[in-house]
C-alpha cells in the first residue's frame, strides 16, 4: 500500500495480524482510493464523488471501500460518496429487485366530477374563473380551495345517489340528505365520528359551489345556512382538537424538548458514517426542528427554502428571509440563533471538516435546504418528522410559540405579528385583543397582590372586601 498514509497502513497491518481482514480486498481498495487522490492533488478531506466512482467499478467495490475507510480511516469524510451509492442502488433495484406494481384499492368516497349530474359537470368551470351572479362577484378559487370544494360536491353527489333524489338542483331535501350522510360517516383513520366543525366546512363548500353555479334553490340555500350555523354553534362548545394537542404537547414535552431533540439528532448523525442515509435523515430532522422553533415558519415554506437564496450564510452565521407562500408577504427573519447556525453547518458539511464550508456552499448554491439537491421534499415532510417524534404538526409549533409569548410578554403583540408574518388586519386585531386581555388579567392580579400585601403589613389581620 505505497499510496496509503502510514498511520492508516499501520492500522490495517495490526488488524491483519490479529485476524483475517473481512471483507477481502480492503487493502487494495484503500490503495486505489489514496492513489487516485494523489493523482488529482486532493487531500482526503476533499474527496469528490468522482473519486469514489473511479475507485468503485462495482457496487461491491464501493461497499468494500466505504467499509475500509470507516474501519481504518474514520477521519475521511464519506458523504461525497452518497450520489455514487444511490446510482448503484438504483441499478441494483432496476436489474434484480424490480417488482410488479400491485393494484391498490382506492379509499375515495366522493364521486368523481365525471359522475356528477350533467348540470353540475357543466357548472364546474365556474370554480376556476371569475364570475358574476346577480350583484355578487366571485373570483377564481386557488387550486387547494378548489380541490376541497370539488371533494365536498362529490360527497354531495354520493349522498344524492344514495338517497335516490332525482332533482338536479340543490334544494332543502338534498341538504337534509347531505347532513344525514355526513353524520353517518366516520374518520377513516381513527374511526371517530365527523366533528361538527368538519360538517360545517363541507356544507359551506357545497354552498360556495351552489351559489356560483346557480344551482341553489331559495329553500336549499336557507337549509344549508341553518345547518352550517347549527354545526358552528355546536363546534364552539367542543374543545378544539388543536387545543387538546397543544395541552398534551406541553404536558409531555414543551418547546425546549424540540430544540433538545434537534441537538440530539445532530449528535447521533455525527456518530454515523457520512454516507449513511440515517445520518442524513437525522441531520434534516435537526434542521427542521430548530428552524420551526427559531422562526415559526409554515412547514410549506420551510420545504422550499434554498441555499444562497432564502437562507444565506455570512461570516457571523446563517440568516433567513423569504416571501410567504400563503400570504405573499415578505418576511425577514434576520440572523438565526447561533445554535441553529451550528446545526445548519453540520447539515451542509455532513461530516466534512469546517474549513470546507465555502466549497460546500458553492456546490449547493440554489439547492433545496433539506434535500441538498435541486429537488426538495413534499410539503408535509416537516410535519411527518414532528408527528413521528412528538405527535403534532408544524402549525402547532406556531401556536405554542404564540401562547408562550402571550403568557410571558403580554406587551409584545407586535412580536407575534412579525414572527408569524401575518398581514391580515383582522388577524392582527385578534392577537392584539388576546394580548390585551392577558395583560389586563396580569395587571389586576398584580394590583390585588399589592393591596393584600399592604393590608397584611398594616398589622390589622383583616383583608379588604372585594
Amino acid at each position: 500500500m505505497p499510496s496509503v498514509p502510514p498511520v492508516v497502513a499501520a492500522r490495517v497491518v495490526a488488524t491483519a495480524r490479529e485476524a483475517d481482514l473481512a471483507p477481502r480486498g480492503m487493502p487494495a481498495a484503500l490503495e486505489r482510493f489514496y492513489a487516485r487522490l494523489a493523482q488529482e492533488g486532493r487531500a482526503p478531506e476533499q474527496a469528490q464523488a468522482e473519486d469514489f466512482a473511479a475507485c468503485a467499478p462495482s457496487r461491491t467495490a464501493l461497499r468494500r471501500l466505504l467499509a475500509a475507510l470507516g474501519r481504518f480511516a474514520p477521519e475521511v469524510p464519506t458523504a461525497a460518496a452518497v450520489p455514487v451509492k444511490q446510482d448503484w442502488d438504483r441499478w441494483l433495484n432496476a436489474r434484480y429487485n424490480a417488482k410488479p406494481r400491485r393494484p391498490c384499492a382506492s379509499r375515495r368516497e366522493a364521486l368523481a366530477p365525471e359522475d356528477w349530474p350533467a348540470p353540475w359537470q357543466a357548472a364546474r368551470p365556474c370554480l376556476t374563473r371569475r364570475c358574476r351572479v346577480g350583484e355578487r362577484r366571485y373570483r377564481a378559487l386557488a387550486p387547494k380551495t378548489r380541490a376541497s370544494v370539488e371533494q365536498a360536491v362529490g360527497l354531495l353527489a354520493l349522498a344524492r345517489a344514495r338517497a335516490g333524489i332525482e332533482a338536479e338542483g340543490i334544494d332543502a331535501e338534498l341538504a337534509e340528505a347531505f347532513l344525514a350522510f355526513l353524520l353517518d360517516r366516520v374518520n377513516p383513520r381513527t374511526g371517530a365520528p365527523i366533528r361538527a366543525a368538519s360538517v360545517a366546512d363541507y356544507v359551506e363548500r357545497v354552498t360556495v359551489f351552489g351559489q356560483r353555479a346557480q344551482l341553489l334553490t331559495p329553500a336549499g340555500e336557507v337549509a344549508l345556512a341553518e345547518i352550517a350555523r347549527a354545526c358552528r354553534d355546536e363546534a364552539e362548545e367542543e374543545t378544539p382538537l388543536k387545543e387538546v394537542a397543544i395541552r398534551r404537547f406541553r404536558e409531555a414535552h414543551g418547546l425546549d424538548a424540540v430544540l433538545a431533540r434537534a441537538v440530539a439528532a445532530s449528535e447521533q448523525a455525527a456518530a454515523l458514517p457520512g454516507h449513511s442515509a440515517e445520518a442524513a435523515r437525522l441531520r434534516r430532522k435537526a434542521v427542521v426542528f430548530a428552524l420551526l422553533v427559531n422562526n415559526a415558519d409554515r412547514q410549506g415554506d420551510l420545504s422550499t427554502f434554498r441555499i444562497g437564496r432564502e437562507v444565506v450564510r455570512g461570516h457571523d452565521g446563517w440568516s433567513l428571509a423569504h416571501r410567504q407562500t400563503k400570504t405573499g408577504r415578505w418576511k425577514d427573519n434576520g440572523p438565526l440563533w447561533t445554535l441553529v447556525s451550528l446545526l445548519l453547518d453540520a447539515h451542509v458539511l455532513a461530516g466534512r471538516p469546517s474549513w470546507t464550508i465555502d466549497v460546500r456552499l458553492a456546490e449547493l448554491d440554489g439547492c433545496n435546504l433539506l434535500s441538498l439537491a435541486p429537488e426538495g421534499f413534499g410539503t408535509y415532510y416537516a410535519a411527518s418528522l414532528l408527528r413521528e417524534e412528538f405527535g403534532i404538526g408544524g402549525h402547532l409549533i406556531r401556536t405554542a410559540l404564540t401562547d408562550l409569548l402571550r403568557r410571558h410578554r403580554p406587551d409584545a403583540a407586535w412580536a407575534v405579528q412579525r414572527l408569524l408574518g401575518h398581514s391580515v388586519r383582522w388577524m392582527q386585531e385578534t392577537y392584539r385583543s388576546d394580548f390585551e386581555e392577558v395583560a389586563s388579567v396580569e395587571h389586576y392580579a398584580a394590583a390585588l397582590e399589592t393591596l393584600l400585601a399592604r393590608t397584611d403589613g398594616a398589622g390589622q389581620g383583616r383583608r379588604p372586601r372585594l
